[in-house]
């Protein structure tokens, strides 16, 4: 039984040793070390998590607050690139509307200038007959002309009889009844 208590008590011994040796140095010493930081101004967390960011096993268990500070950049530049591309994508329909709306303008400006060549072509007959109307006005019997004249609307009458040569105006003039003749020159007059 002796030699039982004798091991047992080697191995309290033993325990005691590495408790008074070992462990009770060490934790007086990191306690120490972290009084003087702390006294120097220096945070010994920090330095910790520093140097221990920079050894290999260590370094997954601790945060970096460099590491820290990139993913929460990275994330920001995410953020930027997601509005911009929401702002491209708006942009990209505006520029879809706008150039359907060219489209149509095109198209419209197309169909003002065909309308307004026929309107031109149109112009130039009517002129064209009213040229014609006025020499065959001019070569007929001025009694006739006058007749045909002072029942025709007073629109055309003035046409016809801008486009006659004075002579044959005066000969139809003086062919009409004073009233006729003298309204349709008055309008003649005001419409020169």
């Amino acid at each position: 039984m002796a030699s039982v208590e004798n091991q047992t008590e080697s191995k309290s011994n033993k325990l005691q040793w590495f408790l008074f040796v070992i462990v009770i140095p060490i934790v007086f010493a990191i306690t120490l070390t972290m009084v003087i930081a702390t006294v120097i101004g220096a945070n010994p967390f920090q330095l910790a998590q520093e140097y221990g960011s920079k050894v290999p096993l260590v370094s997954a268990f601790v945060d970096d607050p460099e590491e820290e500070a990139r993913q929460h950049q990275v994330s920001e530049y995410e953020a930027t690139v997601k509005d911009q591309e929401t702002k491209i994508t708006n942009l990209e329909s505006q520029l879809t509307r706008k150039d359907q709306e060219i489209e149509e303008l095109t198209e419209q400006i197309s169909r003002l200038e065909d309308e307004l060549s026929k309107d031109n072509a149109r112009q130039e007959d009517q002129e064209k007959t009213v040229k014609d109307m006025a020499r065959t006005f001019a070569e007929m019997d001025a009694k006739r002309a006058a007749d045909i004249i002072s029942e025709m609307d007073q629109p055309l009458a003035l046409q016809l009889l801008g486009e006659v040569d004075g002579e044959a105006r005066g000969n139809i003039f003086g062919a009409m009844e004073a009233a006729v003749a003298a309204k349709l020159s008055n309008a003649l007059l005001k419409s020169n």
